[in-house]
């Protein structure tokens, strides 16, 4: 598929109805849902497209929330997308801001409730997916089993993960048991809404990691 989007300025724009999603207070704390913001949504994928990942391909977001990354990816050339959240709430959301703000492109956006940690798929390209960071107590690890259903299931996954000198760690390990390439690396300032009743700012601003992830030939 043609990108309708031709700059990352312009896949942004393209975004800002998530900028007015009225769901936002459907998003649970015990599930540590945050939307991503348009304009990392819209780094994140500019980078995979940017890496040739993008065009005709088919993508996946495990904890798809409002679902701005497959939107984003299906703007900048994917041939079709997959939703995949563990919220009917939220999926269905997502749902309403697709056919509203994207009624040509919805056909091409599959949304399945499910386990992300445990879903599978084939043939699937690329994985593009904001997980939940697992600093909720209950969800401690959360992330890595987001990032291990990933890899499982795609060759390429881009993903953001909090920052932490634990987590770089990991991924160093992650990639050598694995035989993985990191072929993107970059840390990121993520600003997170007061959204719950624990917050108390109006913005948190959240060192992130942004990764790209990627077999290696022949392993």
């Amino acid at each position: 598929m043609n990108p309708i989007a031709r700059s990352k300025s312009d896949l942004e724009i393209l975004l800002e109805p998530y900028s007015h999603i009225p769901g936002v207070k459907l998003f649970k704390k015990n599930l540590e849902q945050y939307p991503t913001p348009t304009s990392v949504a819209a780094h994140m994928v500019w980078v995979a497209f940017m890496k040739g990942k993008m065009i005709k391909s088919t993508t996946l977001d495990l904890g798809c929330g409002n679902g701005v990354l497959v939107t984003a990816s299906i703007l900048i050339g994917s041939s079709r997308g997959i939703c995949v959240d563990i919220d009917e709430d939220l999926l269905e959301i997502t749902r309403e801001t697709i056919s509203s703000n994207y009624m040509d492109l919805s056909y091409r956006v599959i949304i399945v409730e499910a386990d992300a940690t445990v879903v599978e798929f084939e043939n699937i390209d690329v994985v593009v997916m904001n997980p939940p960071f697992g600093i909720v107590k209950r969800n401690r690890g959360l992330d890595l089993l987001f990032l291990r259903s990933a890899l499982s299931t795609a060759g390429t996954v881009f993903s953001l993960h909090k920052y932490s000198e634990g987590f770089i760690r990991m991924l160093d390990e992650i990639a050598k048991c694995l035989k993985l390439e990191i072929s993107w690396f970059e840390v990121l300032n993520l600003e997170i809404p007061m959204m719950y009743s624990r917050h108390r700012r109006r913005i948190y601003r959240v060192k992130a990691v942004f990764v790209g992830i990627e077999r290696r030939m022949g392993g």
